[in-house]
């Protein structure tokens, strides 16, 4: 499986370079970074191998950053509900509490036109965060 992450990787840096996103390769994690700035904060979007799957990710916030009078159930229901009615953005809850965009690729549809879909996708996500969902959290 080593193999296949790898090369499933290089055809992704491939495709970075060929959409001039400035990106840095770790080595040690395995993991590719493409740092945007939206709204004048820097997202590090994330992308990796997991098992036969690209994931691409990038952290909105982490649930303990959050006011602490959110109304927990009317957030979820709104990231749920933007995840139906909006194309191609799925936001998710980690267990770790970080709130994050995601796309994912199974290795063998890997493609320039689908990644640079879901690529775009996790920036529409942040921005959609950003300029609708954070200014109007709902609060108790």
């Amino acid at each position: 499986m080593q193999r296949v992450s790898e090369k499933a990787l290089e055809k992704v840096k491939v495709f970075l370079d060929s959409m001039g996103v400035n990106y840095v390769f770790d080595e040690e994690e395995g993991v590719i970074v493409a740092p945007f700035k939206i709204k004048g904060k820097v997202y590090p979007i994330l992308i990796m191998v997991m098992g036969e799957w690209v994931l691409t990710v990038a952290r909105l916030v982490n649930m303990s950053e959050l006011p602490s009078n959110l109304d927990r159930e009317k957030f979820y229901q709104r990231l749920l509900r933007d995840t139906f009615y909006l194309s191609e953005i799925t936001y998710g809850l980690m267990d770790n509490g970080d709130v994050v965009v995601h796309a994912s690729t199974h290795i063998d549809a890997l493609n320039y036109k689908d990644f640079r879909t879901e690529f775009a996708s996790i920036i529409a996500g942040i921005s959609h965060y950003r300029e609708r969902i954070e200014p109007a959290l709902p609060m108790k």
